[in-house]
């Protein structure tokens, strides 16, 4: 893997304020995307409505762990994430969830020594009852992170609090727009980066909603880390390549994620989920969203593309939207392609290989044919070998065949010396060229010229 060096692009507001200006609020995307978020608050809300709150936060329907894809703790993490990502880090954050492995409900903090579990959870609901309604934030944030406050108080409040609930990329945020924040907490510094959105929106006219802002942001910087902004409030970029080749036996949990096997020190096997080539450089794009990064797949179409790609099919054509991936990754199954991360395949249009790949695949990717080039050839005699091969193909070649699909290419005579040239064309270019006569490619007419090839 190569990284390439790292450069100023600008200053970091005056980033955002070119892109504000270039924003479209009535393009196609952006209007989907709206009515995705509003379709998703919506059935929260009608499910959890915060005057009833206290009644609707059930065990059953509050408690993750059950499998059930509509209880409160799956929609603030999962059914919500495209409004906002939260990410707990551990069921225990919910301070109750059901426990699998024991079949019974596991309580923690404030509620551990309450021995009934219904008793527990109302305590809980209790709590965040009054969170919703009386904005209780200081009480509720005794018991429960501030990123989970702040995820919930967004979820209810949008026009109040901004979709991000990690401190770190809050204080990333507003250092673009050169705020002091240094005497605010989290909460505070939370609705100081809603009024500058709100500043920026009124300066510029524009219909934009606090989500968008955000992701103006999140796609320009890696509030993450913050690493792309230097001490002196330039943008920095940097950015990576990485080359891998595909094989027919090459396959998605090669390519995405799968299963690995690992044994410890007592020869006990358990098994994890890892993400692989893609996943991992994707979440590298991610986080540093200034950086180009390039993947380079040599020869593509060697691998049985639909199943290595698998749904990631579907992500190649929508960037920056999560896709629901076959194995779970850190409680996660979805994976996103950023628009920064770009997917190269290289392949030689004649192996055979390459006439099967479906059309599916084939919208996905922009072919650029990079054809036999002599002006790139610097030694003399290798020169003059290639000229007589492009003469043997315009005089030899069956009318079945395009020259540009089957001529053999030129990075067969880039060479230094005689020597290395002999080798080449004795144990490389002579047998593909005998191949060619068997397979029909070349007229048996050839053959003489063939065995004439001579440095």
């Amino acid at each position: 893997m190569q990284q390439s060096r790292s450069k100023v692009i600008g200053h970091p507001e005056e980033i955002i304020d070119s892109e504000l200006k270039k924003f479209d609020s009535t393009s196609d995307h952006i209007q989907a995307t709206r009515k995705l978020h509003q379709r998703l608050r919506n059935e929260f809300l009608e499910q959890f409505p915060k005057e009833s709150l206290n009644q609707q936060l059930t065990l059953d329907k509050y408690c993750t762990g059950t499998g059930d894809r509509d209880n409160f703790c799956w929609w603030i993490e999962r059914g919500l994430q495209p409004l906002g990502y939260y990410f707990p880090g551990s069921s225990r954050s919910y301070q109750i969830y059901w426990k699998k492995s024991t079949q019974e409900y596991s309580k923690h903090g404030f509620i551990k020594n309450t021995v009934n579990d219904e008793d527990a959870m109302k305590e809980v609901a209790k709590l965040l009852h009054n969170l919703v309604n009386q904005k209780n934030i200081d009480e509720t944030a005794k018991y429960f992170g501030d990123s989970f406050i702040l995820k919930i108080l967004n979820t209810y409040y949008p026009l109040e609090y901004f979709p991000i609930n990690s401190e770190k990329m809050i204080d990333h945020a507003l250092k673009i727009f050169k705020v002091d924040y240094s005497a605010l907490n989290l909460f505070e510094k939370n609705r100081k980066l809603y009024e500058v959105y709100v500043e920026k929106k009124t300066k510029f006219n524009l219909d934009i909603t606090a989500f968008e802002f955000s992701n103006l942001l999140s796609s320009n910087f890696n509030l993450k880390t913050g690493e792309d902004i230097s001490a002196e409030n330039e943008v920095v970029s940097q950015g990576e390549y990485q080359i891998i080749q595909f094989h027919p036996a090459y396959s998605y949990e090669d390519f995405v994620r799968g299963i690995v096997a690992e044994t410890d020190d007592n020869g006990n096997i358990s098994y994890k989920v890892e993400n692989k080539v893609l996943a991992k450089f994707a979440k590298k794009a991610q986080e540093n969203p200034n950086g180009k990064y390039v993947l380079i797949i040599d020869e593509i179409n060697r691998a049985n593309l639909p199943s290595v790609l698998g749904e990631l099919i579907y992500a190649l054509e929508y960037r920056g939207e999560a896709v629901t991936t076959m194995y779970e990754f850190e409680e996660k199954r979805e994976i996103t392609l950023p628009h920064n991360l770009y997917i190269i395949g290289t392949m030689n249009t004649a192996d055979r290989s390459a006439e099967h790949i479906d059309y599916a695949i084939r919208r996905r990717f922009a072919f650029y044919n990079v054809l036999p080039d002599q002006s790139v050839i610097s030694h003399d005699k290798a020169l003059i070998i290639f000229k007589q091969i492009v003469q043997l193909f315009e005089q030899h070649m069956s009318s079945d065949f395009k020259k540009e699909d089957v001529m053999i290419g030129h990075s067969y005579f880039i060479i230094e010396n005689d020597e290395e040239l002999k080798v080449k064309l004795d144990y490389e270019i002579k047998p593909i060229l005998k191949e060619y006569l068997k397979d029909g490619i070349l007229n048996e007419s050839a053959s003489t010229d063939i065995e004439n090839l001579k440095v």
